[in-house]
């Protein structure tokens, strides 16, 4: 399984405050926080969606119906799983990795980075995960956090 990941400095110290606050509150913070999240990882999704569709890699398209937002307090997305999409029905987790990384199967050379990762660091560089950072620090005024 392929993963990529975003770094957001200060987030887990955050979120790590949000258990500070009481029980009733906590659950309330938490739900507008997923919902930012949501969000976010839901314009990530799309990106991915996109990326996979131009792949050099043809099984991209076909693993990318298996994208997934979660809910979490930060945004996540998911890629695989048993949903089967392969041409024989394989699942989308067994054809994760050779649709992102190529090889003889996957008709682009092995080594690669095709859609997933590029489009994850694109992302993460292109400012769209600012508004779920504002969503955050609007939240740490909003509750007292900071």
């Amino acid at each position: 399984m392929t993963a990529v990941t975003l770094e957001s400095e200060g987030l887990m110290e955050t979120l790590k405050a949000f258990q500070g606050l009481e029980a009733d509150l906590r659950k309330e913070a938490n739900a507008e926080l997923r919902a930012a999240a949501k969000t976010c990882a839901g314009e990530l999704a799309t990106a991915l969606k996109v990326a996979a569709a131009g792949s050099p890699t043809p099984v991209a398209a076909r693993v990318a119906k298996s994208i997934k937002v979660k809910s979490d307090r930060i945004p996540v997305v998911s890629i695989g799983g048993s949903r089967k999409v392969g041409r024989y029905g394989a699942p989308a987790a067994a054809l994760v990795s050779g649709s992102e990384e190529g090889g003889k199967n996957f008709a682009a050379p092995k080594g690669g980075a095709y859609w997933i990762a590029p489009t994850v660091e694109r992302f993460g560089s292109s400012g769209a995960i600012r508004p779920y950072r504002a969503a955050v620090d609007d939240l740490v005024r909003k509750w007292g956090l900071g």
